[in-house]
């Protein structure tokens, strides 16, 4: 039997459980067109969207709307495209399932709102894989804070130094490092690292994770 490294494993969501970025994308052209008259951010631009808290990303984009207006515009115009607008990644189904098979403690931790987080795992195919979720409104401070991640640890009777969280993200390295835990980012989105932004590990498939995972 192969040694296990991390015993816990949580995830960012966005660009790390599932491929969100057309639905976002669709969202905030959505909105565009309705509250600034059809002037849209290249796409290249709106990648980067996917990391920050949404209402901060709002807030940037439509200073002159009163932000939980638009943040509920927001919900409301980006919930259809949950159903055809994001995607599970290669092999990610298969890793996952072998890992809670083997009895490593899976978790997600995100600054998506829990309602929707738990959309998205359903419509990915990813229900009763993850044994707790938090999400944006179950925590006072969200990420880059360590609450989210001690939080997860705690309900997991998890430890630390044997916790990985994944992310896509500077954001998520930050979350991690103020946790205290070691962490993975993925190479497989569109958003380019900076050069500063070293985690421990980089893995550019689902299928690598594993190797990182045991000894």
């Amino acid at each position: 039997m192969r040694t296990k490294r991390y015993k816990t494993i949580l995830f960012d969501m966005d660009g790390t459980l599932a491929d969100t970025d057309q639905m976002l994308i669709a969202s905030m052209n959505d909105l565009y067109d309705r509250f600034n008259d059809g002037k849209r951010r290249p796409v290249e631009e709106m990648y980067y969207f996917s990391g920050p808290p949404i209402k901060q990303t709002l807030a940037k984009e439509f200073p002159q709307l009163d932000l939980e207006f638009i943040f509920q515009e927001f919900l409301k115009v980006s919930r259809p495209y949950y159903d055809t607008h994001v995607f599970i990644f290669d092999y990610e189904k298969e890793v996952l399932l072998r890992l809670k098979e083997a009895g490593i403690r899976l978790g997600v931790v995100t600054n998506k709102t829990h309602e929707l987080t738990m959309v998205t795992i359903k419509n990915i195919g990813l229900e009763g894989v993850f044994d707790v979720v938090i999400g944006y409104d179950d925590v006072k401070n969200i990420k880059p804070n360590k609450e989210g991640i001690i939080k997860a640890c705690n309900l997991l009777s998890g430890d630390l130094k044997t916790t990985l969280y994944l992310g896509d993200n500077a954001i998520d390295l930050e979350t991690a490092n103020n946790a205290g835990v070691d962490c993975c980012l993925v190479n497989w989105g569109p958003r380019v690292l900076a050069d500063d932004v070293k985690p421990k590990y980089k893995i550019n498939s689902y299928l690598e994770l594993e190797d990182i995972v045991y000894e």
